[in-house]
C-alpha cells in the first residue's frame, strides 16, 4: 500500500543513513534502536471508557494513577504526521482497540514520531477531556486543554523499536457506516481518531474550489466528500496547511484520513493530498472555468449572495425602531449579515428577522442535502449562537417551521467562514419546500451572523 509515500520516503532516507556510506572505509555510525522501559497497562478502549463522561461534557480532569498506584501507560503506533500542517500540534496514536488525540506544543513532530513508530506514553498527571466532545490528552491551557511542551512529551512518550510504516493500515469504512454510528457511544469510542479509508468517493466541487477559502489565515474550511448515493461527510482542512491553496482533486477515488468527531458528527482530516492518501483522483493546478461563478453542476438550488439577496425575501418578526434593518447585504465581500446591534448608537436591540428562500422543488428527488457557509461573532457564547442563528425548513403551504441540526459550527467566535456540513433534507424529497434562516437578538447582547453559498444538492 502506498500510504503517505512522501512521508515514508523521508523516513526511509533518514533510517538508511545508518547503513550507507559514500566511502566503505569510513566508520559507519551505528543504528540506535530505542527500547522503551514502560510497559503498557491500559488499552485505548479502557482509557476512553474511564474518562468518556468528562470528554462528553467538554470538561477536563487530571489523569490519576491506576488502581495499583502505578502510572497509567497507554501505547500503540503513530498514525499521523504534521509534515504538511493539517495535523497541527498533535500526535494520533492507535492500538488495536482504539486511537487517541494527544496535544503537543511543538512542530515537526513527525521527525521524532513518524508514522509507524511504536510509542508507550505515561499519561498520569496530564489532562484528559473533550473539545467538541472529542477526547484529547494534553496540558492545562486557559482553563481547558492545550498542548504539553514538546520536551515533556519526548520524556513521557518512549519510542520502542524503529518505525514500521507497513504496520499502519487504515480501516476501510463507508460513509453510510459512519452515519449509522453517530450518537452510539461504543462506536464513538471505537472509531474516534482512527485512520480510515473510504473508497469510491468524490469531492464536491473537485477541480473547482481550493481546499480552503482563506489560505494562510488561522481558521479552517469544510468541504464535502460524497459517495455514489449522495451520502456525505465533511473534510476539514486548516487554512494554514501547506496545501490550503491547492485545488480539490476531481474524479472518483479513495481517501485515507484521520476520522475525527465534532459534537458527534464525523469529519475527516487529510494529512497530505499528494502523498498517497488520496488515490485515483485527478489533480489540477488551476480551477476549471475560473472566471465563471461557481455553481455546482448537481445543485438543485444555489444562492451565493455574492451580488445581493437573490430570490430570498426578508420577514421581520420584530424590527425595533432603532434599527433600519436586521438583515443586510455586504456588497464589498458578498454575503448576507444579520445583527441587532446598531453601530452608530452602540445599542443592542431585541429583534427577530428571517430571510426565506423561494420555493425549492424536490420533485423526482430521493435525497437532498443543504449546506451553507457561515461566520458567527459577538454572540454571548457559541451555544447561545446555536439557538439565535438557526436554519429551518417547511413544506410550501405549511405554517410551522422545523429547525434543522447544523453538523459543523465555527470553533470560536470570529469572522472566519465555516461550512455547515451536509444537512439531510431527504424527509422532504418529492415535495416543494422553503428554507428559512432565523436570527434573534436581545437587548443584552446582539451577535452578528454572516451567511453565503447556500446550496441544496
Amino acid at each position: 500500500m502506498k500510504l503517505y509515500k512522501s512521508i515514508f520516503a523521508v523516513l526511509a532516507a533518514g533510517v538508511s543513513l545508518g547503513f550507507v556510506s559514500c566511502d566503505d572505509d569510513l566508520d559507519r555510525p551505528p543504528v540506535i534502536v530505542p527500547v522503551a522501559s514502560y510497559e503498557v497497562n491500559t488499552s485505548m478502549e479502557t482509557f476512553k471508557q474511564m474518562f468518556w463522561d468528562v470528554a462528553q461534557s467538554n470538561g477536563n480532569s487530571v489523569i490519576p494513577v491506576n488502581a495499583d498506584g502505578d502510572s497509567i501507560i497507554i501505547g500503540g503506533r503513530v498514525i499521523s504526521s504534521d509534515m504538511d500542517g493539517n495535523v497541527y500540534q498533535r500526535v494520533y496514536v492507535s492500538d488495536e482497540s482504539g486511537s487517541m488525540d494527544i496535544r503537543v506544543y511543538g512542530y515537526d513532530l513527525y521527525e521524532s514520531y513518524p508514522i509507524g513508530q511504536e510509542v508507550r506514553i505515561n499519561v498520569t498527571g496530564l489532562l484528559v477531556g473533550g473539545y467538541g466532545k472529542q477526547m484529547q490528552i494534553g496540558a492545562p491551557y486557559n482553563g481547558g486543554i492545550g498542548g504539553m511542551d514538546k520536551e515533556e512529551f519526548m520524556i513521557r512518550a518512549q519510542r520502542n523499536g524503529l518505525p514500521v510504516p507497513s504496520a499502519v493500515e487504515p480501516y476501510v469504512v463507508t460513509i453510510p457506516d459512519l452515519l449509522s454510528w453517530s450518537g452510539i457511544t461504543e462506536k464513538q469510542q471505537e472509531w474516534q481518531c482512527r485512520l480510515v479509508k473510504i473508497e469510491n468517493v468524490t469531492f464536491v466541487d473537485g477541480g473547482v474550489k481550493q481546499w480552503c477559502d482563506k489560505p494562510g489565515q488561522t481558521g479552517s474550511t469544510n468541504r464535502d466528500l460524497k459517495d455514489a448515493n449522495g451520502n456525505k461527510i465533511v473534510v476539514r482542512t486548516s487554512d494554514k496547511s501547506k496545501f490550503a491553496s491547492q485545488i480539490l482533486p476531481k474524479g472518483t477515488g479513495s481517501v485515507i484520513a484521520i476520522l475525527g468527531s465534532f459534537n458527534g458528527t464525523w469529519q475527516l482530516t487529510i494529512m497530505d493530498p499528494k502523498s498517497g492518501c488520496i488515490d485515483g483522483f485527478e489533480f489540477v493546478d488551476t480551477p476549471e472555468d475560473p472566471d465563471t461563478p461557481v455553481t455546482p453542476g448537481d445543485a438543485i438550488f444555489s444562492e451565493s449572495f455574492k451580488s445581493g439577496i437573490g430570490n430570498f425575501t426578508v420577514k421581520d418578526e420584530n424590527l425595533p425602531s432603532g434599527l433600519s434593518a436586521v438583515w443586510k447585504h455586504d456588497a464589498k465581500y458578498g454575503y448576507m449579515i444579520a445583527t441587532g446591534y446598531d453601530n452608530s448608537s452602540k445599542v443592542n436591540y431585541d429583534s427577530e428577522s428571517w430571510i426565506i428562500s423561494p420555493q425549492i422543488d424536490l420533485a423526482g428527488k430521493t435525497s437532498a442535502y443543504l449546506s451553507f457557509d457561515q461566520a458567527l461573532n459577538y454572540f454571548k457564547s457559541l451555544e447561545i449562537a446555536k439557538t439565535q442563528a438557526t436554519v429551518n425548513v417547511r413544506e410550501v403551504g405549511a405554517a410551522d417551521w422545523t429547525t434543522l441540526t447544523i453538523p459543523s459550527y465555527p470553533a470560536s467566535m470570529s469572522w472566519d467562514f465555516v461550512n455547515s456540513g451536509s444537512i439531510d433534507l431527504s424527509a422532504y424529497a418529492g415535495k416543494k419546500i422553503e428554507i428559512g434562516f432565523r436570527y434573534v437578538s436581545t437587548a443584552e447582547k446582539a451577535g452578528s451572523w454572516e451567511l453565503k453559498n447556500v446550496t441544496i444538492k
